[in-house]
């Protein structure tokens, strides 16, 4: 095994306490699930648990983490059609979202994804706000001062409200054709 790399029995042991986790949470709130629980539920002994984490909110830590770097990886490789690409990232975690709207937890993958947005500019069509803005401010700078913050403000609302409109989509069983409420979000800008 290469250094950096993680060795499979470890990647395994925390898929399984990620998919565990899951599979609990389905199943009651977030806040009542238990280390042992989720040990015996994933079949993993609580020593390998504690290799890899120290908290039930470390494994959904890491459940979020995987989403993230999936969304990015997805819209890395789509790099057009902004909001159908998004749309389409996002349906299929549309129950995880609505498990974590559930457990007032929706913010644990609200942040990441947003801090996720500048590096994707592409995700705005032309016409959005960031086109007022030089390609030079769309990458973080030492000397970035108040067009980088008016920048990053300006990303922020446009991405909440986007997040808002995604995690409706998704509590709503994804109803609506990605198409469609993609349309309707373009009309919007």
């Amino acid at each position: 095994m290469k250094k950096g790399q993680s060795h499979p029995a470890s990647a395994l042991s925390q898929k399984l306490l990620a998919d565990g986790l899951l599979s609990l949470l389905e199943q009651k709130p977030f806040r009542e699930i238990t280390i042992k629980e989720l040990c015996s539920h994933s079949d993993i002994a609580r020593r390998t648990f504690y290799r890899h984490f120290s908290s039930v909110e470390d494994v959904m830590a890491y459940v979020v983490s995987h989403i993230i770097e999936n969304f990015n990886k997805h819209m890395l490789q789509v790099q057009k059609e902004a909001y159908p690409a998004i749309l389409a990232s996002w349906k299929d975690y549309a129950s995880l979202l609505e498990l974590l709207n559930k457990n007032n937890l929706a913010h644990l993958i609200f942040i990441p994804y947003m801090q996720s947005l500048p590096g994707l500019p592409w995700l705005f069509p032309p016409g959005s706000f960031l086109d007022s803005f030089p390609d030079s401010f769309l990458r973080e700078t030492p000397e970035g001062g108040e067009d980088m913050e008016v920048l990053n403000c300006r990303l922020s609302y446009h991405s909440g409200g986007l997040w808002s409109v995604l995690t409706y989509w998704c509590v709503n069983g994804c109803s609506q054709p990605a198409e469609k409420l993609a349309q309707i979000l373009c009309g919007m800008l």
